[in-house]
């Protein structure tokens, strides 16, 4: 075993730990990226074959990193977003000529957005890529951050980022608390080929267990993100593929020609986990251990790549300085407290809202998408909102829009 000292340790090389280490390469720090399982191993639960909505914010950061012309070859555009609620009159219909872009965002498997990320990764001689490795243990010093790894032995490092997944154990080292709420809700995430093409739609049904997603994939295929009430779950899954299809179908409301396939199903469960704080000495959290939200309005991801760039970006402009500086990490911190709030109240108050069977509620829900859909300045406000494109940003991200 050998002693590693680096400027910057990722603890996590899922998509976003390995979008920091892209964002850093060029930054003159030492950069370590951690990961405990190699990518294109069928353990690899960071890349596998959902389909990510990447938010226009999304595409310019994964431009500034240098692998959006990669990426772009196996993505599709979602050129139009259709919501509803089931059962009820009201949408909302968006349209990316309505913001004057060639697309709202796009859609691209997690396994292909991996493939670029690590292909970058491994062609940087900037990146120290530990793989496969993991953390252990972690232990905070006045002036460093020592990081036991399984294989290597001690690791040094100025800053640690955490970004080892929800239930990150890093994080309960760090005795970092969270705050729960559990939506009694699972995801059942599932490819499927539709009885017509979807002409780059991506559509939005909620319902009162939960909303289904369905986002445009290749011509005729589209990724179905079907949120379930929990003690339901397994009856969904206990369904056969044409029983499965057939109950898509009626909550989608019969359009796109209905289901004619569906590929295998995978569970998450929904739950918003917020810790107490991101920052704890020298470490910070970032993806999902800094945040986990709903997945309605497919903010998560979107939200956790901006975080990223404006992490690039401040460590950056405090080149030449520790950066596991207090007041550089608070800085950041501070920068991404407004958009961080704006996404987490939109994705929780969305969820709640559309959960309750309140009959004033359901009234003012249909009366609020009725008039999104009406008032154009609303709508456009909406299309620029859920793109990333309001609200202070990393400067890789500001649009003229």
């Amino acid at each position: 075993m050998t002693k590693l000292d680096f400027d910057i340790a990722i603890a996590g090389g899922g998509m976003v730990g390995a979008s920091l280490a892209l964002a850093l390469r060029s930054s003159g720090h030492r950069i370590a990226l951690i990961e405990p399982v190699a990518p294109g191993q069928p353990a690899q639960p960071s890349y596998d074959d959902r389909g990510i909505a990447l938010s226009l914010a999304s595409v310019r950061v994964l431009k500034h990193i240098g692998i959006w012309d990669q990426v772009r070859r196996s993505a599709t555009p979602i050129r139009h977003v259709h919501v509803s609620e089931q059962g009820r009159f009201g949408c909302v219909r968006m349209d990316a000529a309505r913001v004057g872009t060639e697309a709202l965002g796009y859609v691209v498997v997690a396994r292909e957005l991996g493939r670029a990320l690590w292909e970058c990764i491994c062609a940087s001689s900037d990146i120290t890529a530990l793989c496969p490795e993991s953390v252990t243990q972690i232990e905070q010093r006045a002036e460093t951050m020592l990081a036991q790894c399984n294989v290597s032995g001690r690791l040094h490092c100025r800053l640690l980022v955490v970004a080892d997944g929800v239930e990150s154990s890093l994080r309960a080292q760090l005795g970092i608390e969270v705050a729960r709420h559990d939506y009694q809700q699972t995801a059942i995430v599932a490819n499927v080929t539709m009885g017509q093409p979807h002409i780059d739609t991506a559509y939005e049904r909620f319902g009162g267990t939960g909303p289904l997603a369905l986002l445009p994939l290749d011509q005729w295929r589209m990724v179905a993100v079907n949120c379930v009430a929990s003690s339901a779950a397994p009856a969904w899954l206990a369904l056969g593929d044409a029983e499965y299809c057939a109950q898509l179908e009626q909550r989608l409301g019969g359009r796109l020609g209905g289901i004619a396939q569906c590929g295998a199903r995978r569970t998450y469960s929904l739950q918003r986990v917020l810790p107490e704080r991101q920052v704890c000495g020298r470490a910070i959290l970032l993806g999902s251990a800094a945040v986990n939200i709903h997945p309605n309005g497919a903010q998560g991801f979107n939200l956790a790549l901006r975080d990223v760039a404006a992490l690039a970006e401040t460590l950056a402009a405090g080149a030449g300085t520790d950066p596991g500086a207090a007041a550089l990490l608070m800085a950041f911190a501070e920068a991404r407290r407004e958009d961080r709030e704006r996404v987490m109240g939109f994705s929780h108050g969305l969820a709640r809202t559309f959960a309750s069977n309140n009959p004033l509620l359901a009234g003012l829900r249909q009366m609020g998408m009725l008039l999104a859909d009406l008032l154009p300045p609303v709508k456009r406000e909406l299309m620029l909102f859920g793109a990333g494109l309001r609200g202070r940003q990393p400067a890789c991200v500001r649009s003229s829009v």
